[in-house]
């Protein structure tokens, strides 16, 4: 992109929203154009409102006396609020995506020693960076979706790229129907020259033209874009009545009105939903929790023949389950059926771990726990059941080797080992010199 002569900078300036003069004169800062990096456009980190008052910051930056206009004034030139601006710039000095921030804040004082407004600066663009040479006066004019997307088509037609609907899209994070619209916006403003079908292979041929409003900024249109209300820039819709669309037949001039209720003209008596009362109908009464619980009132528990001669050896304890316990119950069993488990070895199971347990508390939550599953013993075969077979009931010899194998392995060898004499088998702690001990040796050695 060519590095175009920048105009001089936009001076100090006072007024209305985005700085207008008096009608028929043109502002010094109408023919200023910045460079605005396509980091902060085009990565989609910024707001587009934070990308307008990136812009609106290069332009006073380029000044002299620097970028000294308070949050007031920059909300003025802008046309937004105050709380709205301090938004936007709090966007803009967080850091960015790389961890730099896009504006700095020095404050200054007088020699007087009182604070005065503080200078911001923007980050400088790099060397090899690219960026979109826009007009100042598009982020005051456009909203702030229209002006990202005028920066957008800027850059475009500067690098002679053919910008699609689908890419604007899924920069501005909007449809293809509201980017179709919002380029119909620019056309009618005078803003971008949209020629239809006029290119390569049925292509739209988009070029962008200088600021067209020749120092009067058009008014934004409250365009919502298939949205509920217009674009308020973080305030709210209008609660207040409208004198002008309502109907001055039926409004009075002053004040207000008021409607009598009590005469019936209005319309029949308003019906008490809250409280159950006869009088209510059926769709329109309250939910009342019951003072107790209802009785099961759903099918009577049925359980299958092969089930119910598994559970045998603890029938006794089935009337004091509930009825989901005991569904949860009948499901285990079927499942256990299903996978292979053969219903004696379940039964004997059962039988075996009621006999084990003298105190049962809670005969669901034992059933369920500690009685069904299946849980081998050290072996880990099936016939085997916490160190036990299943048929027999007698200990399992396997769980009882490597039971004691492991007490082996776990316990330290004994070094402390008996001595004998080789002649007298007399016992010594610590071994004899030729395997004698000291009476059984011979003399003189």
């Amino acid at each position: 992109m060519p590095f175009l002569p920048a105009p001089a900078p936009e001076p100090r300036h006072s007024g209305g929203a985005g700085g207008a003069g008096p009608a028929g004169t043109v502002p010094l800062w109408h023919a200023q154009k910045i460079a605005l990096p396509k980091r902060v456009w085009g990565s989609g980190h910024y707001s587009p409102g934070a990308v307008r008052y990136r812009a609106q910051l290069a332009a006073l930056d380029m000044r002299r006396q620097r970028c000294r206009a308070g949050v007031a004034t920059l909300a003025a030139m802008l046309g937004d609020s105050k709380r709205t601006a301090e938004r936007y710039l709090a966007e803009l000095a967080a850091p960015g995506p790389d961890g730099v921030p896009e504006t700095d804040v020095i404050r200054h004082t007088d020699p007087g020693g009182r604070g005065t407004t503080a200078e911001r600066r923007v980050r400088p663009l790099g060397k090899a960076e690219h960026f979109a040479y826009v007009d100042v006066c598009a982020c005051k004019a456009l909203r702030p979706t229209q002006f990202v997307l005028y920066c957008a088509l800027a850059y475009a037609d500067a690098m002679h790229i053919p910008a699609t609907a689908s890419e604007l899209a899924a920069l501005l994070g909007v449809s293809e129907r509201t980017v179709r619209r919002l380029l119909d916006a620019l056309d009618a403003l005078g803003w971008i020259t949209l020629g239809r079908r006029a290119g390569y292979q049925g292509r739209h041929v988009i070029t962008v033209n200088g600021c067209p409003g020749h120092g009067t900024s058009p008014a934004p249109s409250p365009d919502t874009n298939g949205g509920s209300g217009p674009d308020t820039s973080g305030g709210s819709l209008a609660i207040k009545e409208d004198t002008q669309l309502t109907d001055g037949r039926s409004t009075p001039e002053r004040g207000s009105f008021r409607r009598r209720r009590d005469d019936g003209s209005y319309g029949p008596a308003p019906v008490d939903t809250c409280g159950n009362t006869p009088r209510v109908p059926a769709a329109l009464r309250g939910r009342v929790r019951p003072a107790a619980r209802p009785a099961y009132a759903g099918p009577p528990l049925t359980l299958s023949p092969r089930v119910w001669a598994v559970l045998d050896p603890v029938r006794d304890l089935l009337p004091a389950c509930t009825p989901f316990t005991v569904r949860r119950i009948a499901r285990e069993v079927g499942r256990q059926l299903d996978t292979g488990v053969f219903a004696e070895d379940i039964r004997d199971q059962l039988t075996r771990m009621r006999a084990q347990t003298h105190t049962i508390h809670d005969p669901g939550r034992w059933i369920l726990g500690a009685a069904l599953p299946a849980r081998p013993g050290p072996c880990n075969t099936a016939d085997c059941y916490r160190g036990y077979q299943r048929h027999t009931g007698t200990p399992c010899k396997a769980c009882a080797e490597l039971t004691a194998a492991r007490l082996r392995a776990a316990r330290p060898p004994h070094t402390s080992a008996w001595h004998e004499c080789n002649q007298c088998r007399a016992p010594a702690h610590t071994p004899s010199p030729y395997g004698l001990c000291a009476a059984c040796q011979p003399t003189g050695t």
